[in-house]
């Protein structure tokens, strides 16, 4: 691919292209039917993509299979709420979850940016960790393999690289063709996507609408809250 002199921009997918928490409260109000007054489900979510990133790497490893490390997040992170789900309930969270996820829209004000960040001519993309099959199944529902080439859409398990490995990133570089200083990453979780995109090299873009603290150790290039800001920031 010949993008030299192009800035290269990429974005994470969950909680960054798509809101992760909508299938997952609907997932847990049809198994559970929690009294939301004294549950916090953002907090409990929160808790859940945690507790799935330290889970991550023995996955990768073989540890665990795919399907145990979804259930054994739910069981470790509902436990933390005093929830102590049986593994039935577990499974059917994770299975109400997974399959929300594919009828899914875009956060309001992603589509316009992508589209115009394609016409400045800058070599945009995604960078996701997960399945295959799964996290393609997401890309089409929302419709963006119309937007973004194939070859420019970096799952995990296809390349043998997940963030926060900075290798991942340098494996983007490499195959489009760009360079770590012109390139930007954006995503929303600290350890994968901050992390991981600025040991590479990278800038990074942090989008944090929830207004989650800052960890010490790294600083992102920007934060913004929703597209709009994000349409304000200076790609240079």
């Amino acid at each position: 691919m010949e993008s030299s002199g192009k800035r290269a921009i990429f974005f994470d997918l969950d909680d960054t292209l798509y809101d992760h928490l909508v299938p997952f409260r609907n997932a847990v109000r049809e198994v559970i039917k929690p009294d939301e007054s004294v549950l916090d489900v953002l907090h409990l979510f929160d808790r859940v993509r945690y507790h799935s990133d330290q889970l991550w790497p023995r996955y990768l490893q073989g540890e665990f299979s795919l399907d145990e490390t979804r259930v054994r997040r739910m069981e470790i992170a509902f436990s933390e709420f005093g929830i102590h789900l049986s593994r039935e309930q577990a499974t059917l969270v994770q299975q109400g979850y997974i399959s929300r996820q594919y009828n899914i829209e875009m956060i309001d004000g992603v589509l316009p940016q992508l589209t115009r960040l394609m016409e400045e001519g800058h070599v945009v993309g995604i960078i996701t960790n997960g399945p295959v099959d799964h996290q393609m199944s997401k890309i089409r529902g929302l419709g963006v393999d119309k937007l973004i080439p194939a070859d420019r859409i970096f799952i995990s398990d296809a390349v043998g690289i997940a963030k926060p490995n900075p290798e991942i990133f340098a494996y983007v570089n490499r195959s489009t063709g760009t360079k770590a200083e012109d390139s930007v990453y954006v995503g929303d979780t600290w350890h994968n996507d901050v992390v991981g995109a600025l040991d590479a090299g990278w800038k990074m873009w942090w989008y944090n609408p929830r207004g989650r603290e800052l960890i010490a150790g790294h600083t992102p290039t920007h934060i913004f809250r929703n597209y709009e800001e994000f349409a304000g920031l200076s790609i240079v």
